[in-house]
């Protein structure tokens, strides 16, 4: 039986997180930060969410032979010897020795453990600053005291225990802004695989980013029927990360932007200075149109869009630009104060560019 099979086939230790409806949280954003080193190296990958463990790492989604079980854990005090291996009549296994189930079940495949935190840890000789260590690196009471937990609650004995298999890993990801965090890794992500041509939006991305995994992370072990499921419905690899990216630049690209505003703005016989002052305008008003927050723009692009006559544009541009900004400006009057002239056009323009695209899909 190979690693594919035995996944499916070897039954889970008690997995609790599945079922609690988790957002965008610290889990989700290392496992995508490590997705992005991943990706930037080329390296082949499948992330599992809650499956045996918080997050599984796969070599392959097609034949692996790699995996590693990684447990993420926040904190807001450091982490002792005692709260990693110590248990408890109502936790009977504790934080190593549920780790160390995964390297005993899957022995014949050499198990990488990993336990990642945004907390610090106090078990090393010099400093508990180190961030990433093994956890044959700390002081020599503790991997006595980890063994005595690991012999003890999982049942293995001696010879099997191998602490250099299981690494501490302090993540760089806050606990409180994990998510600005992760954006800028994905800015840096962007620059480094796409260059400065790229233009993507860093917020739609890592909503889109979000919502695949909160998806896959909600998926019920039970319902997965073997190893090509366990994939394609609880997996997130190089292929879907790239899809993701590859959708949102399919959209990106029918997005309106000046090269397409420009020929309507001379169609309703803007001079070139007019034209200058009108693209920063329009430029502003796609920055303010792409956000995820409502805002004056937005409140006035929904009645353009809400108000737009195909024949009418074709009929007369002019007319119709200027007697839609009219009526948005009756009915909203609060917005009709809050933009300028110019704005409220390049908001139409705008919205009959978008309505376009629609329409030729």
């Amino acid at each position: 039986m190979g690693l594919a099979e035995t996944l499916v086939s070897i039954p889970q230790s008690e997995r609790g997180g599945e079922i609690a409806q988790r957002g965008f949280d610290y889990q989700t954003c290392w496992a995508l930060s490590q997705m992005l080193e991943y990706e930037l190296d080329e390296k082949n990958y499948v992330f599992i969410f809650e499956y045996h463990d918080d997050v599984l790492i796969l070599d392959d989604e097609v034949s692996p032979t790699q995996l590693t079980f990684a447990q993420v854990k926040t904190r807001e005090k450091h982490w002792t010897a005692s709260t990693l291996s110590n248990s408890t009549k109502k936790k009977p296994v504790s934080i190593i020795g549920k780790l160390f189930i995964h390297h005993k079940n899957f022995a014949e495949y050499s198990p990488k453990l990993l336990f990642v935190t945004n907390a610090s840890f106090n078990l090393c000789e010099e400093n508990g600053g180190k961030s990433c260590f093994g956890a044959n690196e700390v002081k020599v009471e503790y991997q006595t005291s980890f063994k005595k937990a690991i012999k003890d609650q999982v049942k293995l004995d001696d010879s099997s225990i191998d602490l250099s298999v299981m690494r501490f890993v302090q993540s760089s990801l806050s606990l409180d802004d994990h998510i600005t965090h992760l954006k800028g890794k994905l800015c840096d992500f962007l620059s480094k695989k796409f260059g400065d041509s790229i233009s993507l939006s860093v917020n739609a991305l890592a909503s889109l980013l979000e919502q695949a995994c909160r998806e896959k992370s909600k998926v019920k072990s039970a319902d997965i029927i073997n190893f090509s499921e366990l994939i394609s419905r609880k997996g997130f690899s190089s292929e879907a990360l790239n899809g993701v990216l590859d959708s949102l630049n399919e959209n990106n690209s029918l997005k309106p932007d000046w090269d397409k505003a420009s020929p309507l703005f001379n169609d309703l016989g803007k001079t070139s200075l007019q034209l200058i002052i009108l693209q920063a305008m329009f430029s502003q008003v796609c920055i303010d149109l792409n956000q995820n927050t409502k805002n004056p723009s937005t409140v006035y692009l929904e009645y353009a869009i809400s108000l737009y006559d195909e024949a009418s544009v074709h009929s007369d541009l002019k007319l119709y630009v200027t007697e839609t900004m009219h009526k948005i400006d009756a009915l909203c009057p609060d917005y009709a104060l809050t933009l300028k002239s110019g704005k409220k056009e390049c908001i139409v323009v705008y919205s009959i560019i978008q309505k376009l695209f629609e329409g030729g899909k």
